[in-house]
């Protein structure tokens, strides 16, 4: 079916009219019109399974042109355009990231599209990379324009930055009048069949989509966090328009969004590539350690100790102490006088030489009292501090990454959901010695989400979760090991004690006020309890297994009961 515009040559096949099948890729030259003034006008490029898509929105005299493309597909796009607008109409062209297949095209659009005005509509890391194609185009920062483009009427293109996925300056955007995600590599996914656009069926979108994740995606729990985040801010999205793979009609979104936050991916699932999730945990914890070797002994202290020997050469000076103002930490010091003792910031009444201004840092001098300060020493040392601005960036970046890396390590072992460790931190927390085991599970939680959606279901998760979390020892562990599905860990403790907690437990879930969230304003749990013989251990599985079966048992005899292994 042909779409008339303002000149009546100009055509697009309609999503309606669009059959999704065996259809050759050169099926027709026309864009695909996906919604009201919005067009799939890619390239499908043939025996490519890396289908790349771009999109136009229709708003007057300021097109938007969604992830241009490359020299591959660049004069398809254009002619496609044409067939809807004027290309003098096209003003913005938004860049989700800066990889080749979304912005190699810059330099030829530079060239073809004449209009001065025309902006690239980005995130400030991508502009940093965007600028090495060598267009002529001014930016459009989203970051400084409250992550939203004006459209025409009440119409706006809204962003979300969804980092590292895959970039670090990733992002999303959302047509407020289509309801359409534009979602860049989010749900993208390799095609066998290049033809197949629009995908209705969940189980061929997931199947593409897996592999593409698998590769691109760092890792599950951030995926997942950035598709919640996606979630929240639009929750009523009519369709997922992905710069790579199927475009994802409006039935299948939120099964979509489902299926992909569990999704194995990144450094989580490339096992035959040696990069497996304790791998890289272990990783991380040495890096962790030979960091604070690094920070509070190797370099800043042997640092310290040189200066304080060539310093103490000098009369006049007792000791010395190095400050700097470390990111989310605040002034760390070292001493030149071992032991070295941490402080909290330079001493005061010491003399002060400053070293750098960014990050703060600090070199204090604590003279004798009773020779006069030497004010070509001071004067040596602030002629010397230029040099050490590239060591001392180097310590803060040392720094930055540390916290990174614990920032990783926590979303890798946390459940994004409740905020509980995961099944991934128990591999690496397993108890041993005296110990019980409480498994849990909420009884009918599938009528929760069915009466009430998911988001009910996500408030009662949380909810248990906090009474977990309240009702156990300090030194016990819960987890959530997926779905409705709790473990609690209660190291040292005997069979008694374990069975009052557990039936604490029980108690105060079946007591939450749940109006509005659960059928019958509330919930109930079942329980099973393993309870460890140090003087014949299990290994850890199996004993989890005992817990499990303890736990089946309370399902067949009733529901909302605890039963010892």
């Amino acid at each position: 079916m042909d779409v008339e515009t303002s000149q009546s040559d100009r055509s697009s096949t309609s999503v309606a009219a669009f059959h999704v099948g065996n259809e050759p890729a050169d099926r027709s030259d026309a864009p695909i019109e996906l919604a009201p003034d919005v067009w799939w006008v890619g390239r499908r490029l043939p025996d490519d399974r890396f289908q790349c898509h771009a999109y136009y929105l229709r708003n007057g005299n300021n097109g938007v042109l969604i992830d241009p493309g490359s020299p591959l597909t660049i004069e398809t796009t254009l002619a496609k355009v044409a067939r809807i607008d004027d290309l003098s109409a096209i003003r913005y062209l938004v860049c989700h990231h800066c990889d080749p297949d979304i912005a190699a095209a810059l330099p030829m659009l530079s060239e073809r599209l004449s209009r001065p005005d025309i902006q690239v509509v980005t995130e400030w890391r991508a502009m940093a990379l965007l600028r090495h194609y060598g267009h002529r185009f001014d930016y459009y920062l989203v970051e400084e324009q409250n992550w939203r483009l004006p459209l025409e009427g009440d119409r706006a293109l809204e962003f979300q930055l969804t980092p590292y996925l895959h970039f670090p300056g990733a992002m999303v955007s959302y047509d407020t009048a289509s309801r359409i995600l534009f979602s860049s590599d989010l749900f993208g996914g390799f095609v066998p069949n290049a033809a197949d656009l629009i995908c209705r069926d969940l189980d061929v979108l997931i199947a593409s989509a897996k592999p593409f994740h698998q590769h691109y995606m760092p890792s599950t729990e951030l995926l997942s966090a950035g598709l919640t985040r996606v979630q929240h801010r639009w929750p009523q999205i009519a369709m997922i328009a992905p710069q790579h793979g199927h475009v994802v009609p409006g039935p299948l979104v939120e099964k979509a969004f489902n299926r992909l936050k569990v999704l194995e991916c990144g450094i989580f699932a490339l096992a035959d590539a040696d990069i497996d999730l304790r791998r890289l945990l272990r990783i991380a914890e040495a890096r962790s350690r030979l960091f604070q070797v690094l920070l509070s002994q190797a370099a800043p202290t042997q640092m310290l100790v040189t200066i304080k020997l060539v310093l103490q050469r000098i009369r006049g000076v007792r000791d010395c102490v190095l400050s700097i103002e470390l990111p989310d930490q605040g002034w760390t010091s070292w001493s030149g006088t071992p032991p070295e003792p941490r402080l909290e910031g330079p001493p005061l009444n010491w003399e002060q030489v400053v070293l750098s201004t960014l990050p703060p840092a600090r070199l204090s001098l604590l003279m004798d009292d009773k020779i006069p300060v030497d004010e070509d020493v001071l004067r040596m040392l602030k002629d010397i501090t230029p040099s050490l601005q590239a060591w001392i960036d180097g310590v803060v970046e040392e720094h930055q990454d540390h916290q990174r890396m614990l920032e990783l390590k926590h979303l890798a072992t946390t459940d994004p959901l409740t905020a509980l460790s995961n099944r991934r931190a128990l591999e690496s927390d397993q108890p041993s010695g005296a110990y019980a085991l409480l498994s849990f599970d909420i009884d009918h939680f599938k009528r929760i989400n069915d009466s009430f959606g998911h988001a009910a279901g996500d408030q009662v998760l949380k909810k248990v979760a906090a009474v977990m979390t309240k009702a156990v020892r300090e030194g016990d562990a819960v987890y959530r090991l997926g779905g409705e599905e709790f473990l609690v860990v209660l190291p040292k403790i005997d069979p008694a004690m374990a069975l009052g907690i557990g039936e604490r437990i029980r108690h105060q879930v079946k007591a939450l006020d749940l109006q509005g969230l659960a059928p019958d304003g509330g919930v109930t749990i079942s329980a099973g309890l393993f309870v460890s013989d140090p003087d014949q251990p299990l290994p850890f599985d199996a004993a989890l297994a005992m817990a499990d079966g303890a736990l089946y048992l309370s399902k067949q005899q009733g529901r909302d009961r605890l039963t010892v292994a």
